[in-house]
């Protein structure tokens, strides 16, 4: 194994590790969400921003590292009945795999938490127009006094 497929290899790992964390952090913020815990979801918000400034970076890495060992990589292809499997092809590929179950997780659970994200919305706008049909009833006692006593 060359050093730049050693070099993809071992930035294809820390992005399975990056998306795992973010799907944990997608989860994460999703229960926030449910619990109301507004500091959690700022947290989970902010760990969120960072993890995909970190996959942005680490994909850019890769790209380069691609563009170094791109007639190696292209030797991914299955091997022909007669020839043994090469270790770095079977890691490669079993990389890659992993690579792209992660990333469904990511898709699946990040759509989960634009769905709950959008009823949340709906939720919170109805609780307003709740709230602002009671305004009156629900202000501050000290302000409609004075107002009264104005009037007066």
């Amino acid at each position: 194994m060359n050093a730049d497929t050693q070099r993809y290899l071992e930035l294809l790992e820390r992005r399975i590790a990056l998306l795992v964390s973010l799907a944990d952090s997608l989860s994460a913020a999703s229960k926030g969400l449910v619990s109301f815990d507004l500091d959690g979801i700022q947290a989970s918000i902010s760990e969120q921003e960072k993890l995909c400034a970190e996959i942005r970076n680490l994909d850019t890495q890769l790209d380069r590292v691609q563009q170094h060992c791109q007639a190696h990589l292209s030797a991914v292809t299955p091997t022909g009945s007669n020839s043994s499997p090469d270790p770095t092809r079977l890691r490669l590929r079993e990389t890659i795999s992993r690579l792209t179950e992660i990333q469904a997780t990511v898709k699946r659970r990040n759509e989960a938490h634009q769905l709950l994200l959008r009823r949340s919305r709906r939720t919170v706008g109805a609780l307003l127009n709740s709230y602002h049909s009671f305004a009156m009833t629900y202000s501050n006692p000290s302000s409609a006094s004075a107002s009264a006593g104005e009037r007066l």
